[in-house]
C-alpha cells in the first residue's frame, strides 16, 4: 500500500539490441520492515520493464488494514492548514503505512501530495484545497498572455512547493528501512496548461495559434524536468530507487508521461502539437510508463506504440467500462508492439482471466479489490505462480518468444 500525504481515510523497439545498463546505485538489497520480498519484487519489476520473467509478472494487491490507526489527528483551522502541515503529513502517512501488512510486490510506500495540479504553482497558479483534493485557479484570460510564459521560469518558492519539498525531506529521514518515497504527482506541460487555463478556452487557443502553444509546452517540459529531477535527486542521494503514485520501480529515473487532455483532441493535433512535449519530458527517465486514461484516449493508442522511448502503458479504461478482461485486445495490441502494460484489475477473477488469455511476459497486474487476508492475498499468488507456468507453456511458441525478448534501444544515461 502507498500513501500519498492527504489519504486520510482511505523503446523498447522490436530492433533487437541489448539492453542498456543502469548508471544508477543497485536497488537495497535488504529488505524493507515487513516487506521480505522486496528484493524479489525489484527483481520483478526489472524484469516487466525490460519485458522478461522471472518467476511471475509483478503483482501489486492490498491486504485489509489488520492494526489501528495511532497517528496524530487532525486539528487544523482549514483544510489549506492540514495539506499544508509537513510534520502532520508525513506522521499521519507513516501512521497509516503501520496498519498495513504487505504482500506480492506491494511495498510500503509514501508519496508526499499537495493535489495534481501542483506544476501550475511553478507558474503562478494558486490552489484551493477540499478536503480529499486540490485544484487550482487558472491565471490565463486570453491567448495572447501564453507569449508571456515563454520567459517565465518556474518559482520552487511558493508554498506549495515548498511543503512538497519539506514532506519529502522529512520522509527520507524517518524512513528508516519503513518504506520508501516516492516522487510526487507532477502533471507534464499542456495537463499543466490546462490547469492555467481552462480546458475549452485551450481548446480554442489551440486552434487560433498551436505554433505558440507549441512553444509554450515546450518550455513547460523544461519545467517538468526540473522538477522531477529536485525531487528524484533527493531520493537518489538517499540511496532508494524511484516510484511514485503509482508502485512502480526501477533503480534510476522512472515515471509516468500523461496527458489527459488530449482526449479532447484529434490524432493529428496530438502528433503535432502534444507529442513534441511528451518526447522532451521523457528524456530525464530511463523507465517510462504513459498513464493512457479512458477510451477516448485510445485514439493516441497507435501513437504511443510507435515511440521507441516508451517503455510501458498504464491503459486505465475507467468507472462504467467494465473491467480489464473486457479489454484484453488493447493488452494484446499494447504487448504485441514490444510495450508492458500495467493491468488495473477489478478483482483476482480478472486478473486471472487477464494472464491466462495474454501470457504472463510483459504483464504488470495490479488488483483493486483488497483481500480480506494474508492467507487470501498468498493463495490467490501460488494461484497466479502456477497459472503463470501454464500459460507460459502454452504461449510459448517462437511468436511469443521474440515479443517477449524485444529490448529498449539504448538511450543516453544520466550523469
Amino acid at each position: 500500500m502507498n500513501f500519498t500525504a492527504n489519504q486520510h481515510d482511505d523503446a523498447h523497439s522490436a530492433s533487437g539490441s541489448s539492453p542498456r545498463p543502469c548508471a544508477f546505485p543497485p536497488a537495497p538489497t535488504c529488505p524493507l520492515e515487513r516487506c521480505p520480498e522486496f528484493p524479489n519484487s525489484v527483481a520483478r519489476f526489472e524484469a516487466w520493464w525490460q519485458g522478461e520473467l522471472i518467476d511471475r509478472p509483478p503483482v501489486t494487491l492490498t491486504v485489509l488494514p489488520g492494526r489501528p490507526y495511532r497517528g496524530p489527528t487532525s486539528k487544523h483551522a482549514t483544510a489549506r492548514d492540514r495539506w499544508l502541515d509537513v510534520e502532520y503529513q508525513v506522521e499521519h502517512a507513516i501512521a497509516e503505512l503501520a496498519r498495513y501488512d504487505f504482500v506480492g510486490d506491494r511495498f510500503p510506500i509514501y508519496v508526499p501530495d499537495v493535489g495534481p495540479e501542483l506544476a501550475g504553482t511553478l507558474l503562478g497558479c494558486e490552489l484551493e484545497f477540499g478536503e480529499h483534493t486540490s485544484w487550482s485557479l487558472p491565471i490565463i484570460e486570453n491567448a495572447e498572455q501564453w507569449s508571456d510564459l515563454l520567459d517565465r521560469q518556474p518559482d520552487f518558492t511558493g508554498p506549495s512547493w515548498q511543503a512538497i519539498e519539506a514532506m519529502t525531506d522529512l520522509a527520507l529521514e524517518r524512513s528508516q528501512g519503513r518504506f520508501l518515497v516516492g516522487v510526487t504527482d507532477l502533471h507534464g506541460a499542456f495537463d499543466t496548461m490546462a490547469a492555467l487555463r481552462d480546458p475549452q478556452w485551450l481548446c480554442l487557443d489551440l486552434v487560433d495559434a498551436p505554433e505558440r502553444l507549441g512553444q509554450v509546452s515546450r518550455h513547460l517540459a523544461g519545467v517538468f524536468r526540473e522538477a522531477f529531477d529536485r525531487l528524484w535527486s533527493k531520493i537518489r542521494a538517499a540511496g532508494m530507487g524511484c516510484t511514485t503514485w503509482t508502485p512502480l520501480y526501477h533503480g534510476g529515473p522512472a515515471y509516468l508521461p500523461s496527458c489527459d487532455f488530449w482526449c479532447m483532441l484529434s490524432t493529428a493535433m496530438a502528433r503535432e502539437v502534444i507529442l513534441p512535449s511528451i518526447l522532451e519530458e521523457m528524456t530525464i527517465l530511463h523507465r517510462t510508463l504513459f498513464h493512457l486514461d479512458g477510451p477516448q484516449a485510445l485514439r493516441h493508442l497507435n501513437l504511443l506504440l510507435a515511440l521507441p522511448q516508451l517503455d510501458a502503458i498504464q491503459w486505465v479504461y475507467g468507472d462504467g467500462h467494465g473491467q480489464a478482461s473486457d479489454w484484453l485486445d488493447i493488452y494484446r495490441q499494447i504487448i504485441t508492439a514490444g510495450k508492458s502494460v500495467q493491468v488495473i484489475a477489478s478483482s483476482p477473477d480478472d486478473a486471472l482471466v487477464i494472464l491466462r488469455a495474454l501470457g504472463p511476459h510483459r504483464l504488470w497486474l495490479t488488483i483493486s479489490e483488497p483481500f480480506s487476508s494474508i492467507e487470501q492475498a498468498s493463495a490467490f499468488l501460488r494461484e497466479i505462480e502456477q497459472s503463470t507456468r501454464t500459460a507460459s507453456a502454452i504461449h510459448s511458441g517462437p511468436a511469443g518468444f521474440r515479443c517477449a525478448r524485444r529490448k529498449r534501444a539504448p538511450r543516453g544515461e544520466m550523469e
